[in-house]
């Protein structure tokens, strides 16, 4: 018995070592020399003075195609800082360069040839400040985070609006680069004397026009971590600390109009006006306060329509409103207990924001004139908008070290009238030994529903009822996975566990009631040869129960992978469902395929293409059954010069009866997006929508000038186009509403 219980201490001992150990790996160490910030100029040329007494640093591992091999060209990075911020200069030899002018975080940079850099100011792997530009100071920025999740892979939030610098010029032997990194833009511990892990990459075309990336660091395919690789520490003393006192007055106006009959006027309303303010104020380096009053969250740019007509649950869209992306990294979760546009409409918000060596802390406080209301089930899910609330949320992190990470999660929203949502949640991820992780997520909620005529459906799922009558539901959720990396192979498996009372009113659940089991393996390989660069082969099943155990779905799939010629990737997936279930229907034995290609043959042209095909269930008929669908996803670009693009996108959707060519339904959303880029400050935007399903043609014009990540001037229109009036069909589509909007806000620090 004691030396059982010796053995179980010993056992546990190691478990503790392997989970909490720092990760020791060979690190180059690099002392800046620091330089009056009289002698940096930025206009596109490193010059002898900028990068004085600096060491060159070479982009000597190719990771991709290749692993680790040598880069075909090269690439050469220089650091060098004055009291106030970090240059980092960059030259390169390209056989051509390509250098679009785009508008600030616009994924066509990624066409061209750019090069970026990988920051870990706290050096715990708890992110990566992600800082991208291109010759022609087209810019990027973005936040990369541990992997959680489906297949852990590491992720990526790109709208942190870090306000950097960069200008680049074209050369004979290919470009040069320059980045000016204001100490004040980014989070980084208390203290004059700064030591940073920092990688520099670069993206570009071979001499046969296919993508290479290289890097300062060497790729690690076996590593759990793979935020841990870098592998180069600058070391900067002496630092000023500006401590943030930023003030961001808006005024906006935009007048409507609406026309109900086809032979009416435009019925314009009277023109609205509004205005507020929001403060960015540091009390210290690693502590903020954010506030707003009446704030303005509307976004540049319309979302593309997603298709919807066969979806049980709602869709949700990507946050783009500033406020909310400011350290929203803290609250990444693989269940969706937080989605900041549940944040309709706020009067007032508020957020604390602190970052410390080894913990971080976010509290964010927002009163919403219109929440949005939602309430899964197992199968389907209902929304609606409501009125007043006030919400909460608090998040605390602690890092042990760059392997582990431990975090606690409380979020509430109270509602006139009593009701309320609360929700409370504990959160780990832990890389053991160099190849295995394990994740986990535990929450509870209790809630109390608003008597409210919100949701209209008589509908019950168990004991309770769709609609809002104030009843008392109280659930709990988890998330678990476990996964091993390596060069060739890559496993996990992952549980999710929900009950039929799970929900966040702050979040986005779509779905409960469910015991999820997925298990995953994979093989890589990478032959690096003309036609076939690497290929991955993936085994997946999932069995899916009720809490009562019944089972709901079980499912086997398979991908295949392929990176090839003319940088093409194209991927295949089979699905056999053995049974699927939709409420009291079940399906079994069908089959459907997926399969997506994305590749850019030439530079001025990339293309995307999804397809879908198979059988599958019509879930919004009275009865639900199978149907053969068929989806079709294109999108493309193409640019015509440096300035200006095009980019045209469709999709498609239709599903027919098994044993007939009735269809079930079917239709389309179409969509084109042209503009212009002036420079990287100023774009004219054109953008049109058909909607078939409603039959609805929507056409935005707008043009915006945007100096930094803050400061931004916008004016445009919105035009909605129908055929079908009450009064009269028109064989020609006529504006039944209209818009005009304009906005300025500027940032005064």
């Amino acid at each position: 018995m004691y030396q059982s219980i010796i053995m179980k201490k010993q056992l546990i001992l190691f478990f503790i070592v392997l989970s909490f150990g720092n990760i020791f790996s060979q690190e180059t160490q690099l002392d800046l020399i620091k330089i009056d910030k009289s002698e940096f100029l930025l206009d596109g040329i490193v010059s002898d003075k900028e990068i004085y007494g600096s060491e060159p640093i070479n982009l000597q591992y190719e990771e991709r195609p290749g692993y680790n091999s040598d880069p075909s060209l090269k690439t050469v990075g220089y650091f060098s800082y004055s009291e106030t911020f970090l240059y980092v200069g960059v030259k390169a030899e390209r056989i051509r360069v390509v250098s679009p002018v785009t508008s600030r975080d616009d994924m066509t940079v990624w066409t061209g040839d750019i090069t970026g850099l990988a920051i870990d100011t706290y050096g715990d792997a708890r992110s990566h400040i992600i800082i991208v530009s291109n010759s022609a100071g087209s810019k990027m920025d973005a936040v990369r985070t541990p992997g959680i999740g489906f297949g852990g892979e590491p992720q990526v939030n790109r709208n942190v609006n870090y306000n950097f610098e960069s200008l680049g010029r074209i050369t004979e032997e290919g470009y040069e680069l320059e980045f000016i990194i204001p100490f004040s833009e980014i989070p980084f511990p208390n203290g004059k004397d700064q030591s940073w892990k920092i990688k520099i990459f670069s993206v570009y075309k071979d001499i046969n026009n296919e993508e290479e990336v290289s890097a300062t660091s060497k790729v690690d395919l076996n590593a759990s971590c793979q935020l841990c690789l870098l592998d180069h520490v600058i070391n900067l003393n002496d630092i000023k600390i500006e401590k943030k006192l930023n003030f961001l007055p808006y005024v906006s106006s935009n007048i409507s109009g609406i026309r109900d009959k086809y032979y009416d006027r435009l019925n314009y309303e009277n023109p609205e006006l509004n205005y507020g303010i929001g403060f960015d104020l540091e009390l210290n380096k690693n502590l903020s306060v954010e506030g707003t009053i009446n704030p303005d969250f509307s976004q540049v740019e319309s979302d593309a329509t997603k298709i919807d007509i066969n979806s049980p649950t709602a869709i949700n869209y990507e946050e783009k409103r500033p406020f909310f992306n400011k350290g929203i990294d803290a609250l990444s979760y693989s269940l969706e207990v937080f989605y900041s546009r549940s944040i309709n409409n706020p009067t007032f918000a508020s957020k604390i924001f602190n970052q410390g060596r080894k913990s971080r802390l976010y509290v964010l406080s927002a009163f919403d004139e219109q929440t949005p209301y939602l309430v899964p089930t197992q199968f389907e899910s209902y929304s609606g908008i409501g009125g007043k609330s006030f919400g909460n949320v608090l998040r605390y992190q602690n890092f042990f070290n760059s392997k582990s990470q431990i975090g606690l999660l409380a979020s509430n929203r109270f509602y006139d009238g009593g009701a309320y949502g609360n929700l409370f949640g504990l959160d780990g991820l832990f890389n053991f030994s160099d190849n295995w992780k394990f994740q986990f997520e535990i929450f509870l909620n209790s809630n109390k529903e608003p008597i409210a005529d919100w949701i209209n459906s008589e509908k019950k799922f168990g004991e309770y009822s769709i609609k809002l009558d104030g009843e008392k539901i109280n659930g709990n959720a988890i998330f678990a996975s476990i996964r091993r990396d390596t060069r060739n192979w890559r496993s996990f498996i992952q549980y999710t566990e929900m009950s039929d009372g799970f929900r966040s009113d702050l979040g986005f659940i779509t779905t409960n009631n469910l015991k999820k089991y997925t298990l995953w393996h994979s093989y890589y390989d990478f032959p690096e040869k003309d036609y076939l660069k690497s290929y991955r082969i993936s085994l997946r099943h999932d069995f899916e129960y009720s809490f009562l155990n019944d089972i709901s779905r079980s499912s086997f799939q398979s991908y295949i992978q392929l990176l090839t010629i003319l940088n093409t990737d194209i991927l295949w997936n089979y699905e056999y469902n053995f049974i699927k279930s939709h409420f009291e229907f079940q399906f079994k034995d069908f089959i459907n395929h997926w399969i997506r290609i994305e590749s850019q043959p030439v530079n001025f042209f990339n293309f995307s293409i999804f397809y879908k095909f198979g059988k599958d269930i019509a879930y919004r008929q009275a009865v639900p059954e199978l149907g053969m669908t068929n989806n079709i996803n294109l999108s493309s670009e193409i640019s015509f010069n440096q300035n200006f693009r095009l980019r045209p996108s469709i999709s498609y959707s239709e599903m027919k009866k098994l044993n007939s060519d009735e269809f079930l339904f079917k239709g389309y959303i179409s969509r084109l997006d042209l503009r212009y880029q002036f420079n990287t400050e100023l774009d004219l935007r054109l953008i049109s929508e058909y909607n078939d399903f409603s039959k609805q043609f929507y056409f935005q014009p707008l043009i915006s000038w945007r100096p930094n990540p803050d400061t931004i001037f916008y004016i445009g229109g919105n035009q909605n186009y129908i055929d079908q009036f009450t009064d009269y069909n028109s064989p020609h589509y006529r504006v039944n509403k209209t818009q005009l909007f304009l906005k300025f806000q500027y940032l005064f620090k």
